[in-house]
């Protein structure tokens, strides 16, 4: 979070007011045979969780241990989703968006509400969590009637959208507008996989990768003593990749016009401009590389969103964080120190 304050206060100085996006590349095959002699191996599980398939990777020296760890990390991934979930009745962001309060809420759901508010001001509201009631329309929208809302229903949920109508602290979130809901789908997948990643680091995992369907965290090195390769594929060729890059400690994620959309020419999909109340027209995707996949989740999000113009220039004001953006005319652009990260195989 630190490096959002730092842009944040330089700004202020200046006066500036249903597919994996990624896949682990590795020649494990190869080594195997030798890292078992001394003693390592990969052990990997995958599981549904989260609206995806998410897959745990880690080195060990023991299965048994590796396999108790995995069960903890999936553990926690339920943990937090019971959380974070809008969808689930009883859930605490269900309850907040069905009584606009939330007495006594948990650290985690503060935490991510306190995150989720500082890229809403670091972006210009380009990342907003009360975007729900504009997501929520075109959904029921194209169930119920087949196309997108009318001008007039925009207009209707854009005004039960604005994160300065939030109030909370530790102890109660508020909204000051009856009606508003909240979403975390751009952030909270990304903070669990921290949280994941976290698990790993205290069971003294050697390496270790979460793949969680486009959100993606790393830890130490893979079974060649490398950093993890990892492939960002192409929003508009199947089974290709826009770039392989490398990373050891931090993540990535990406977001995309074609991995949920409403409409076959991707023109309507599932990321909504939350001060427009459309889907971006500029971008086809976007791949953030950041220290965390909190901020890698987000960030790509807002990046799709505010589009190459505003996009790129704030990649390169954020220490420690790269992208690659494709637009829809398919134009492959890169902040300026996106290069170190990549590779050829």
């Amino acid at each position: 979070m630190e490096l959002f304050q730092a842009v944040m206060k330089r700004r202020k100085a200046l006066r500036i007011a249903g597919i994996s996006a990624m896949a682990a590349i590795s020649g494990l095959g190869i080594v195997r045979s030798f890292l078992a002699e001394v003693g390592f191996d990969l052990i990997r599980e995958t599981r549904p969780k989260m609206g995806t398939l998410v897959t745990i990777s880690v080195v060990h020296r023991d299965t048994a241990i590796a396999r108790a760890i995995l069960d903890e990390a999936f553990t926690e991934i339920d943990r937090l989703e019971n959380l974070f979930s809008r969808h689930r009745e009883g859930t605490p962001v269900w309850v907040l968006n069905q009584e606009g309060i939330l007495e006594n809420p948990a650290p985690e759901i503060v935490e991510v509400l306190r995150h989720s508010l500082e890229i809403d001001a670091l972006t210009d509201g380009a990342f907003d969590v009360s975007v729900a009631p504009l997501i929520d329309l075109y959904s029921n929208s194209f169930e119920e009637r087949g196309g997108v809302p009318s001008a007039a229903e925009i207009d209707n949920a854009l005004n039960l959208v604005g994160s300065e109508n939030i109030a909370f602290d530790t102890n109660k979130i508020v909204f000051k507008r009856s009606r508003m809901s909240l979403s975390f789908d751009g952030i909270a997948k990304g903070f669990i996989v921290d949280k994941v990643i976290e698990i790993l680091k205290k069971r003294g995992i050697r390496g270790g990768l979460v793949d969680a369907g486009g959100d993606m965290g790393a830890v130490g090195k893979n079974l060649l003593g490398q950093s993890w390769r990892l492939a960002i594929q192409h929003p508009r060729i199947p089974d290709s990749y826009l770039s392989l890059i490398s990373i050891g400690e931090g993540a990535v994620a990406t977001s995309g016009d074609y991995m949920q959309y409403l409409t076959e020419d991707l023109v309507v999909h599932h990321i909504i401009d939350p001060r427009l109340g459309t889907s971006p027209d500029h971008t086809s995707s976007v791949s953030v590389v950041a220290p965390t996949a909190a901020d890698a989740d987000a960030l790509s999000t807002a990046i799709l969103v505010l589009g190459p113009e505003e996009g790129i220039p704030l990649l390169n004001e954020l220490p420690g964080v790269e992208g690659i953006l494709v637009t829809k005319e398919q134009e492959i652009i890169k902040s300026e120190g996106f290069s170190r990260y990549e590779v050829t195989i």
